[in-house]
């Protein structure tokens, strides 16, 4: 059978011509009958038995914020009056440098001169002898140099050793000590020959200037987490039926108290409420004309409405695995129009949630919308609490916080080279107030150390100082670098620890010399540990979870904020505030060395 040869050929429309598209796309205008009927292919003629919603009420719950706490720290009572949520968890206590314990004396004489009258000049000569300036290292034995080594840190200091000589001898009142005083209990006049009720209303008067102007309180205490390097804070309110809930946070940085992620967590046996009253929320109803939601580049309501170009949804490319792109261009595109708003009212610096909420529309039908539970559907801007209620947490943050430049500052880097993390001082605390380059004081440091030492006995010309080799224990670090090495974890720091094997912890590097003992080079800024205590005194101990400190490291820093609140007044306080840090380091830290010894050149 002789094969055959079959050929079909068909002529179809192909959409995909775009030259068959051009005057559709065109979408262009003719006349009136065109027009509606366009509008009719688009089903914009189709009714709806629906109706546009006319007014809403909606009705709601707050509970104000009643006490602000951490973890292992009993709540504070918190106002709202007060100040803003993050003058409690941020706030330090502040250690006054030597001029400020000048400015406060100052201040304590121009209270004197104001209400003790025509004795006013004795009692300030009394106060002066008996309030004398108590500097960190006493000026004597100046002449004995392991005395020197021991304290280099200080007497290198020539700007701490000026102002305190200049302080010295009863020139003028340590305000700082009569404040510590005051705190204890021991009245004004207590430093005086004789009681004095008016020097003891001053002596309340001072306290309470103190406490406005630095933003401190006796009974203060922070939700700083040293282990963790953030702040850890716990909010405390009344639930549904009165009773006491908590919403805590954890890795805060210092950057501002927002909603999100605070997490409803049970109260802990170390976290003491303060006298509580029970109190239920407060209830609270709006009724409000819900307006349509807008937003740019979404459609027009219209057919033949000028739609904003700003925002082109139709240039989104999605892959074929990229759903959150392709549901939110249908949002904007399908459902954009589709959704109200209706504002209600709360409290800031509260805990508030929607209890009800009733829709009517312009047919007079009223329908209820209830609350959409989460293990139902997805939720936003919700935080369940232990009552299984959905709270809104509406921080009082304040937008606008002036920040200082850093009193303090210390950058924790890796050394995988030495096994280590290294605590780099860069800002230490002045004397004067604001701060100062460490790498600056450690150099001033060092050259003191060197003019302390023997110099050594001349060689003879082109003869080595010693034959061979030197050995040296490890090399000598800048006195601005202190070490953290990491250390296993004890049976009494378990419960610190909880599953973790290892922790770093605080070291001292020697501060070496051939003529003097070894001496533990201590911290110097706060940051680190330091308390105020003369630097021969062993600091507690500092101890910190190793996975605080990844490979670009952590920077900390000590700053002064400033805030005006709603009533006017002014809030100062001092807080630290974490940030990225700049990678690691090869600190060329080594142990066990042997160099060779240089020969001294020829005498002349």
């Amino acid at each position: 059978m002789e094969e055959s040869i079959l050929m079909w050929n068909r002529l179809e429309a192909s959409p995909r011509n775009e030259t068959q598209l051009d005057n559709a796309l065109r979408f262009e205008i003719r006349d009136a009958l065109w027009m509606l009927t366009r509008q009719w292919q688009f089903g914009e003629l189709d009714g709806e038995d629906a109706g546009t919603a006319a007014f809403t009420r909606i009705t709601g719950q707050a509970s104000p914020v009643k006490g602000v706490g951490s973890p292992g720290m009993p709540f504070q009572p918190f106002d709202l009056n007060q100040g803003p949520l993050e003058l409690p968890i941020e706030r330090e206590e502040f250690i006054p440098s030597v001029a400020d314990r000048l400015e406060m004396g100052r201040h304590w004489e121009r209270i004197l001169r104001k209400r003790a009258g025509v004795q006013t000049e004795e009692l300030i000569q009394q106060f002066r002898s008996r309030l004398p300036f108590q500097v960190p290292i006493p000026l004597t034995g100046t002449g004995d140099r392991a005395y020197l080594f021991q304290h280099a840190q200080k007497f290198s200091d020539e700007t701490s050793i000026g102002l305190t000589g200049a302080l010295a001898g009863g020139r003028a009142a340590d305000g700082y000590a009569l404040l510590l005083a005051l705190r204890a209990g021991k009245p004004a006049s207590g430093f005086l020959d004789q009681a004095n009720p008016v020097v003891d209303a001053a002596g309340q008067e001072f306290m309470q200037w103190f406490e406005r102007v630095f933003g401190q309180k006796i009974s203060q205490k922070t939700s700083w987490h040293p282990q963790h390097l953030e702040y850890q804070p716990s909010l405390l309110f009344s639930g549904v039926n009165g009773e006491p809930q908590t919403l805590s946070k954890e890795e805060y940085d210092g950057d501002g108290v927002e909603w999100h992620g605070f997490t409803a967590k049970p109260l802990q046996e170390s976290q003491r409420v303060p006298a509580w009253s029970g109190e239920t929320p407060v209830l609270s109803a709006e009724t409000v004309i819900p307006a349509g939601v807008r937003f740019r580049g979404m459609p027009a309501k219209r057919l033949w409405e000028m739609e904003d170009g700003q925002v082109d949804f139709g240039s989104i490319r999605p892959a074929s695995t990229e759903l959150s792109k392709m549901l939110f261009a249908e949002f904007g595109l399908v459902y954009g129009n589709d959704w109200f708003v209706a504002p209600i009212r709360f409290p800031s610096g509260s805990i508030c949630r929607i209890t009800g909420m009733v829709v009517t529309d312009i047919f007079g039908k009223e329908t209820r919308l209830a609350e959409i539970p989460p293990e139902k559907n997805w939720s936003f801007f919700q935080t369940q609490g232990e009552d299984k209620k959905q709270w809104l947490f509406l921080s009082n943050t304040a937008p606008f916080v002036e920040e200082s430049k850093p009193v303090e500052k210390v950058s924790f880097v890796r050394d995988e080279m030495a096994n280590m993390v290294w605590g780099v001082e860069e800002i230490i605390a002045s004397p004067y107030g604001g701060g100062r380059e460490g790498e600056t004081l450690a150099k001033q440091t060092g050259l003191w150390i060197r003019s302390l030492e023997t110099p050594l006995s001349p060689a003879g010309p082109g003869k080595l100082l010693s034959e061979g080799w030197a050995y040296k224990a490890g090399t000598l670090m800048a006195e601005n670098r202190i070490p953290f090495i990491p250390m296993s974890v004890e049976p009494a720091q378990l419960e610190l620890a909880g599953r973790r094997k290892v922790m770093l912890q605080r070291a001292a590097t020697p501060r070496v010399s051939n003529d003097f003992q070894p001496v533990r080079i201590r911290p110097r800024t706060r940051l680190l540990g330091w308390t105020g205590k003369p630097e021969n005194e062993k600091p507690a101990p500092l101890l910190i979870f190793e996975e605080e400190i990844p490979r670009t490291g952590v920077a900390l820093s000590m700053v002064w904020k400033r805030v005006r609140w709603f009533d006017g007044q002014t809030l100062h306080w001092l807080a630290r505030k974490k940030e990225v840090g700049k990678g690691e380091i090869d600190a060329n830290f080594r142990f066990d060395l042997l160099q060779k010894r240089e020969a001294t050149p020829a005498a002349t």
